[in-house]
């Protein structure tokens, strides 16, 4: 025969996984709440008609040299550019912490359209190199300045390397390109 005392403990170790069922089925929703709602903030950016004014003029941008970039597009001598370029490169760099602090699933990036940043680095990666060794002369910089954009960017050539065989191809042209 069960007992008032064994029945109760029972009811109580149920209690339990039914709290404990609850808590992780609740952290599984907020972690999907927080994936939509990043989601929404990266796509309300990057699809929209000002971030896509903002990518044309960043891929419409042209320089010599460093100098020439500095001397066309810093802060002192060209402030509505600057903040444009400046600025989408802060957002990558932003997405890249995100990455690398697990915030966020990098296939969700990328399918939001975050692959676009890949042909933006390549255009403007010496730019930002060129920067990365400028450190003693600016302070604020040095050799991890924008590294969080560089991981975010780096994410997306993985993720489009893995999807599109066609892309390996065009890397290994653009590197020997470089290289040469």
């Amino acid at each position: 025969m069960v007992d008032t005392y064994e029945i109760s403990a029972v009811m109580a170790a149920v209690g339990v996984l039914v709290g404990v069922a609850y808590y992780i089925l609740d952290m599984r929703h907020q972690t999907k709440m927080r994936d939509m709602e990043l989601g929404r903030m990266v796509a309300q950016d990057l699809n929209s008609e000002q971030g896509a004014r903002r990518y044309s003029i960043m891929m419409n941008m042209q320089w010599k040299d460093y100098d020439d970039f500095m001397q066309k597009y810093s802060s002192q001598s060209n402030p509505e550019i600057f903040s444009k370029w400046i600025s989408q490169f802060m957002a990558w760099d932003t997405l890249g912490f995100f990455i690398k602090h697990k915030v966020v699933k990098t296939e969700l990036l990328y399918e939001l359209g975050g692959w676009i940043a890949i042909r933006v680095w390549e255009k403007y990666k010496d730019i930002i190199q060129h920067m990365r060794e400028e450190s003693s002369t600016h302070a604020l910089r040095g050799q991890d300045f924008w590294s969080n954009a560089e991981l975010f960017v780096q994410e997306m050539q993985r993720i489009k390397m893995k999807r599109d065989a066609r892309f390996k191809d065009t890397q290994k042209t653009l590197k020997q390109t470089s290289e040469h």
